[in-house]
């Protein structure tokens, strides 16, 4: 069995990034949107623990914030996707001692929906060769969240791998069908698969990822017989991204969060059961707390605190849990008011910096230098000396930090002014 790496050498989940192997990639041409998206999210939710556990779980709202859906209630669509990733095949074709060496298993080999909470299982090879690849593809799920087609998903995960070289190779078209799931014989003709498959996808992947892609084509005979894309950085992405918000920021701000990873939890499980239900690790970690200051616990905090949370087990109100509830009952209505005002705040807030976001998304690179030059104005201090006219990038990432949050800033009061 593969060695374990650290979380650290593993995630980067500020970015929630998914390193996916390049074979289960291959594999899922036949999946749709919301399926190929739910394996992704699967494999990160369980990334951590699949060498450890056969079953995984997850909550079934936040599977769907995960999804970037808005139908968490919609049990049906989810079962029918669950049935539809437990009869995919994933194949791996590798060479052992010059030797073929083909295996076939099903995506996930079960499935379950009960009291709010997705579970499921890979079989123990799948896990083992999704957690220890030879060879990886970075997934980025915020990215995926963005995409609203399949053959859009199934292309950017195609050619995301080939970034470096920056092309795929030639692909025979019956190959490349295969590969993104455009398989329906109404797809024989090119000219209808070059007018409602390949273009739409291209254009959706260069305006919503990090690479830009353009196709080229090779005919044998009168028939357009392979296919290959070209791949480079898209400029205004990579701006964009290097600055971005870690969405779950505020939830890394919280004492919870800290609590749980200063007691030695997994980043990516401290973030799921915060947002799971964030009064209830608050619970079991002042429970864990009161008993570890008594000498009470046997082996490590971090063990005890993730055997309370996932056995659902009673801890009990402590007194300082006891005087808060006091105190919300002599003060709920203030509690409501001001939570009514929070909520508005920040739905206004969040307005403002997707228009924001939306705004630098569309900026030239002209218009990046145009600011930059009030930037460095302002301040006679500033300068930025490595920004390239042609990417529209800022190399150095101090100079494109600070510029950056002024960016930022001075685009939302013009932006409030109007």
């Amino acid at each position: 069995m593969p060695k374990k790496k650290s979380l650290e050498s593993q995630t980067a989940a500020s970015n929630e990034n998914l390193r996916k192997h390049v074979a289960a990639i291959h594999t899922s041409g036949e999946l749709s949107l919301l399926e190929r998206k739910m394996a992704n999210v699967f494999l990160l939710n369980a990334y951590d623990n699949l060498l450890n556990n056969r079953t995984h779980k997850i909550n079934v709202k936040l599977l769907a914030t995960m999804l970037g859906w808005d139908e968490s209630n919609n049990t049906t669509r989810l079962k029918a996707a669950l049935e539809a990733l437990a009869s995919t095949p994933v194949t791996f074709n590798e060479m052992k001692d010059g030797k073929e060496s083909w295996k076939v298993m099903s995506m996930i080999s079960f499935g379950q929906i009960e009291n709010g909470i997705c579970s499921y299982r890979y079989d123990e090879y799948l896990a083992e060769r999704l957690y220890d690849p030879d060879i990886y593809a970075t997934i980025n799920l915020k990215i995926q969240r963005d995409i609203g087609s399949g053959y859009a998903l199934s292309l950017h995960e195609n050619c995301l791998r080939y970034k470096t070289v920056k092309s795929t190779g030639w692909w025979e078209i019956d190959k490349f069908r295969r590969l993104i799931g455009a398989e329906n014989p109404h797809y024989d003709d090119f000219r209808r698969l070059n007018a409602k498959v390949i273009k739409p996808s291209v254009n959706e992947i260069n305006k919503v990822t990090e690479i830009q892609i353009s196709p080229e084509f090779k005919k044998e005979g009168r028939k357009v017989a392979f296919v290959r894309f070209l791949i480079k950085e898209n400029p205004q992405q990579t701006l964009l991204n290097s600055e971005d918000l870690d969405e779950y920021a505020d939830i890394r701000n919280t004492k919870t969060y800290l609590k749980l990873r200063e007691h030695g939890i997994g980043e990516r499980l401290a973030i799921l059961w915060t947002m799971q239900d964030e009064d209830r690790a608050k619970e079991v970690i002042e429970y864990v707390e009161n008993k570890a200051i008594k000498k009470q616990v046997k082996g490590t905090t971090a063990g005890y605190i993730r055997k309370l949370i996932e056995d659902k087990a009673e801890v009990g109100k402590s007194s300082f849990e006891s005087g808060l509830e006091l105190l919300e009952l002599k003060n709920r209505e203030l509690a409501e008011k001001k939570l009514k005002e929070d909520k508005v705040k920040a739905s206004h807030e969040e307005i403002v910096r997707k228009q924001i976001s939306q705004i630098i998304n569309n900026l030239s690179p002209e218009e990046i230098k145009s600011y930059i030059e009030k930037y460095c104005l302002q301040d006679n201090s500033r300068s930025i000396t490595t920004f390239s006219l042609e990417t529209g990038k800022i190399k150095n990432t101090i100079e494109r930090l600070g510029f950056m949050v002024w960016l930022r800033e001075h685009l939302k009061t013009v932006n409030l002014l109007k």
